[in-house]
């Protein structure tokens, strides 16, 4: 029995030796195998073998001879990760235009388009567009379904696939993700990656946006849902039913009792307003010929400073502000980052909201707008895949699980 635990650590080490190279090496244009031991305090031994399986996997690879040391001797062999070694296939699952992503493990868009999707689309309609989506991105690039490490999906909700359980909105069940999920994996061959859409952006933003070089930071998203992305420690944080965020269910007094926070401030409450209480003026602006009050015209009408229009956001600010108050005294987090469609309304947003939180918060830290706006929970997929990639590859090259 000793024996067998004292094999399992050495791969256990051996792997989480390999993840820190990896990731090292991933972080810089080239490096040498003598700075790169310097950079990890590894042994010169355990470094060459760490090396020496990793150049075997084709993850990294040998690039050619660096400078000479002052002091003269042989040029280095310098290492670079191997960009194009796997793919991605990201996919951002938002409410009628979902986006579709081909991307090599660097993060480097090789296409990219989105589809139309309405309310009313079947889930056998939807599931043959994403499939044919999928296969255009592979075929644009030439590439085999082999060529592809993962199919990163973003979507509303809460997906626990220990029991194939989707947790979501009214509107965003008829994706049906774990069926979603499940078939695009037997078509494809190739693992799928859900993540929650507010969490992917956060971890976007805390990778390849605004948010680079935070510890702990919150993505509140707002718009035709409510939510929020926490980083604590520079690690996403889910909570222990992967609800961590839903912040949509934050309790506001009304005449009437408790009330959630998203009947006040979503999209779909933005719009109800407008409908029930708008001037005949804006009512005329804001509503398209089919007789229904539109974001766009909303938001077209915001720009134009109609007075209804800019009061309506100003309330919404302020109830924002209200709930990112109460969330910086709870977390102490070094920033706060407004994403979701609410985005657009961020010059006037913005200045409410950090009103509120300099008045309010235990200890206020600047409220700003998403620094990668639609594209957030893309570059989040990005960096949750790599995560899952280069974990499942170390461990494979130790004897673990294949990818």
């Amino acid at each position: 029995m000793t024996r067998l635990n004292h094999t399992v650590d050495q791969t256990h080490i051996r792997s989480i030796n390999q993840r820190v190279i990896l990731n090292s090496i991933y972080h810089t244009e080239s490096i040498s195998r003598a700075a790169l031991s310097r950079l990890v305090h590894i042994s010169k031994s355990a470094m060459t073998e760490n090396i020496a399986a990793l150049l075997n996997t084709g993850i990294i690879e040998e690039v050619g001879a660096g400078r000479a040391m002052p002091t003269g001797g042989r040029k280095p062999i310098l290492l670079k990760f191997n960009k194009n070694y796997k793919y991605i296939v990201a996919i951002d699952l938002n409410y009628e235009e979902p986006i579709f992503v081909l991307a090599n493990l660097g993060g480097e868009r090789i296409n990219h388009f989105t589809i139309n999707i309405t309310p009313a689309t079947s889930f056998a309609t939807r599931l043959e567009l994403v499939k044919n989506a999928i296969a255009t991105l592979t075929a644009s690039g030439n590439l085999a379904n082999t060529d592809l490490a993962v199919i990163a999906i973003s979507s509303p909700g809460i997906y626990l696939p220990e029991n194939h359980e989707f947790k979501a909105n009214t509107q965003f069940t008829n994706w049906k993700i774990p069926e979603l999920s499940q078939a695009l994996e037997e078509t494809f061959g190739t693992p799928v990656l859900i993540a929650n859409d507010v969490n992917a952006a956060a971890v976007g933003e805390l990778n390849y946006g605004i948010g680079t070089g935070k510890r702990n930071l919150v993505y509140f998203s707002c718009g035709l849902g409510v939510g929020a992305g926490i980083i604590i420690d520079g690690a996403l944080y889910e909570g222990s039913g992967k609800s961590a965020g839903e912040v949509a269910n934050f309790l506001v007094h009304s005449p009437d009792g408790p009330v959630p926070l998203e009947k006040y401030i979503s999209l779909d409450a933005l719009l109800q307003r407008v409908r029930d209480k708008a001037p005949a003026q804006t009512l005329h602006s804001v509503t398209e010929e089919t007789g229904a009050v539109s974001f766009r015209k909303v938001t077209a009408a915001w720009q134009a400073g109609d007075p209804f229009i800019r009061a309506c956001i100003d309330e919404i600010a302020g109830l924002i502000g209200t709930a990112v108050s109460n969330i910086i005294s709870l977390l102490n987090c070094d920033l706060v980052i407004l994403g979701g469609e609410y985005h657009v309304f961020a010059s006037q947003m913005l200045p409410v909201i950090n009103s509120v939180v300099q008045e309010h918060a235990f200890s206020p830290v600047p409220v700003v707008a998403s620094g990668l706006s639609r594209d957030s929970g893309i570059f989040g997929l990005f960096a949750l895949s790599n995560e899952i990639i280069f974990s499942q590859l170390c461990d494979r090259s130790n004897g673990g699980n294949r990818m």
